[in-house]
């Protein structure tokens, strides 16, 4: 457990030196540009880093995380990060991913959320209420994780309705999007079997999605 700022920057400087070690000109190209293929876009947690549980290096994912990971068209930051990923960057690929024991989602289902994180998580208390009887046999445990999924799906569903992503296929340019869950639990990502490339898919989404 990292505690304090000089640990920090000593393990930093081990991380660098083992970098380096097997490719000693690594930075130096990392320094003149980024090029990555995917945009992921989660959730602040601090046990879901994008680039450790996709064993990635530095300048392969683009990404983009906050609290509940929502994708909200009136999110200036989030719209903003999509934008410059697909019109900059160019990524061909953006992946929604959500976790199981996420504390936004436990927030909703408990009624515990409270001032701002409550504005906030307004868009899953909605999406909550809206699937209520779906979770009423479930115990809480699966519920958490029923809700977690179906906010993903929804978020998906966002994502898909932003002016990039939708000028982006109108150009015929190549985009993909999924939806996956990270299970904290065992370290392993699930596929929630979306995969948009599209606005004709999206259709189809729409119709089979919980939204």
């Amino acid at each position: 457990m990292i505690d304090d700022i000089n640990q920090l920057i000593k393990k930093n400087k081990a991380w660098a030196e083992e970098i380096t070690s097997g490719d000693p000109s690594f930075f130096d190209q990392l320094s003149l540009d980024q090029r990555p293929q995917f945009l992921w876009i989660g959730c602040s947690d601090s046990r879901v880093p994008p680039n450790q549980i996709t064993g990635s290096l530095p300048g392969e994912i683009f990404t983009h995380q906050n609290v509940g990971n929502l994708v909200q068209l009136n999110d200036v930051n989030c719209m903003s990060a999509i934008k410059f990923a697909l019109e900059e960057l160019e990524v061909t690929n953006i992946v929604l991913c959500g976790h199981y024991g996420c504390g936004a989602i436990k927030a909703i289902i408990d009624n515990s959320a409270e001032g701002l994180l409550k504005k906030w998580l307004e868009p899953i208390a909605h999406l909550y209420q809206k699937n209520k009887a779906e979770f009423a046999d479930l115990s809480v445990d699966l519920a958490y994780k029923r809700l977690a999924e179906l906010n993903v799906i929804a978020q998906v569903n966002s994502l898909c309705r932003s002016n990039a992503v939708l000028d982006r296929w109108a150009n015929n340019k190549t985009l993909k999007i999924y939806a996956l869950i990270y299970d904290v639990g065992s370290g392993l990502l699930k596929d929630l079997g979306v995969n948009i490339s599209s606005k004709a898919d999206l259709f189809e989404f729409q119709r089979s999605a919980y939204l």
